[in-house]
């Protein structure tokens, strides 16, 4: 069987109408229970040809007053995250042992800063966590500065192996990190109960952060639709303590199931909306790692697939993610049309294999940086098994999209050199 590629796509990125701006991030802060758990949830397999083999992306660490051992444990929580992430530009984080942190509280982290209206940003006046930021826009906004600020209360009974054994009343370091992290990198919202617990209401100087922006009641309404919920307004107050609140993932596999976010009444600083429902996803299961109150003897290295999607929404490209792609305008199932693209990152060949389908059809391809501009494309090659190379050695380093469109299926795959 034979394919003719040819080239007939524009990918439209976002002309963005406004100045970029930036303000400084707001923490998270995590408590924990006394309770013991005794589970474990370990980190996937990286040495049996999983797709996240390898690091795709760079986490850099600076430590402030941190004790050897711990620091064993952070780069273990760190590695993992490496091979999750996909994005061209160093995230730096400063990581501090803590001896002010209150007696109750495990750890405290944000975003250093957050942008909006920055290059390729895909909402307008919406707040990206600096991480996010920079991956999206493919270059360093906060030259010299740190992008996450992650603080650990040292006074509390550790536990510093990477292992992934459960410890009687100890807490498993390299768990808390995999959580603080994501807060970092932007499972964080800026809703709030406020006016005397009267009303609910989000954002800075006016604008959601991303994470806000997917955050769904029972009906799937979203909570930033202003001719629905005021801001502020009781209306929100009630929807943010009423138990029923979502991440609208578009992943369709998630449509009867989307990401419960943990919304109790009353609500509870520090552990309302920025985590998943404790009652959903409890110790033990796949997608507890984002749940509030983390457990003695509770180990999770694995940030479990609801954390992966509410990620790639909000615009992470995450490593060996399957089942679907987003772009600005289109979600595309995969199920049963498995197109791969080899080595993400790549260096000097790009690999696009496309099933036979066993019919005749035309397959257009074209590859584009992240500022749209077309840099590679595959033209009237005779295709007799499937499989097409681009020869992208002269590339610089950063991020790309590629397209296929064959027949009615079309497919974006976000990658990186």
């Amino acid at each position: 069987m034979r394919f003719i590629v040819i080239i007939s796509f524009y990918l439209i990125f976002q002309n963005v109408a406004f100045s970029q701006e930036s303000l400084p991030g707001t923490p998270v802060i995590c408590h924990f229970s006394e309770e013991n758990s005794f589970t474990q949830i370990l980190p996937e397999d990286f040495t049996t040809g999983n797709a996240r083999l390898t690091a795709t992306s760079n986490i850099e660490v600076t430590y402030i007053d941190f004790p050897e051992q711990a620091k064993i444990a952070f780069e273990k929580a760190v590695s993992n995250w490496e091979k999750y992430l996909i994005s061209s530009q160093t995230i730096r984080l400063k990581a501090t042992w803590s001896t002010n942190l209150t007696s109750t509280t495990l750890a405290s982290t944000g975003a250093t800063r957050i942008y909006k209206n920055f290059t390729n940003a895909p909402y307008s006046n919406v707040w990206y966590p600096v991480p996010l930021a920079e991956a999206l826009s493919g270059k360093e906004l906060n030259a010299g500065e740190y992008d996450i600020d992650l603080s650990i209360n040292s006074k509390i009974n550790w536990y510093y192996g990477v292992d992934a054994k459960a410890q009687t009343g100890k807490y498993d370091l390299v768990t808390v990190l995999m959580h603080e992290i994501a807060h970092g990198l932007g499972f964080s919202s800026s809703m709030s109960i406020v006016n005397n617990d009267t009303q609910g209401q989000y954002g800075q100087s006016g604008s959601a952060f991303v994470f806000d922006v997917f955050m769904q009641d029972s009906g799937k309404v979203k909570l930033t639709n202003t001719g629905i919920y005021g801001n502020p307004s009781l209306d929100l107050k009630k929807t943010l303590t009423s138990n029923a609140l979502y991440f609208g993932a578009k992943n369709p596999k998630l449509a009867n199931a989307l990401p419960r976010l943990y919304a109790p009444s009353p609500f509870k600083d520090g552990s309302s909306f920025s985590h998943f429902d404790e009652s959903t996803y409890p110790a033990g299961t796949a997608n507890s790692l984002m749940s509030p109150s983390i457990r003695a003897a509770e180990v999770n290295q694995n940030p479990g697939d609801l954390l992966l999607n509410c990620l790639n929404e909000m615009g992470w490209q995450i490593n060996g993610l399957k089942g679907y792609v987003v772009t600005d305008t289109e979600i595309i199932t995969e199920e049963n049309y498995d197109i791969k693209v080899f080595p993400n990152p790549f260096e000097g060949l790009l690999n696009i294999t496309i099933p036979d389908q066993n019919q005749p059809r035309v397959v257009k391809v074209e590859l584009l940086n992240n500022l749209g501009q077309i840099v590679q494309t595959a033209e009237n090659q005779d295709i007799t098994v499937g499989t097409t190379i681009l020869n992208v050695n002269d590339l610089p380093g950063g991020i790309y999209f590629l397209r296929i469109l064959d027949n009615s299926k079309v497919t974006v795959k976000k990658l990186v050199k």
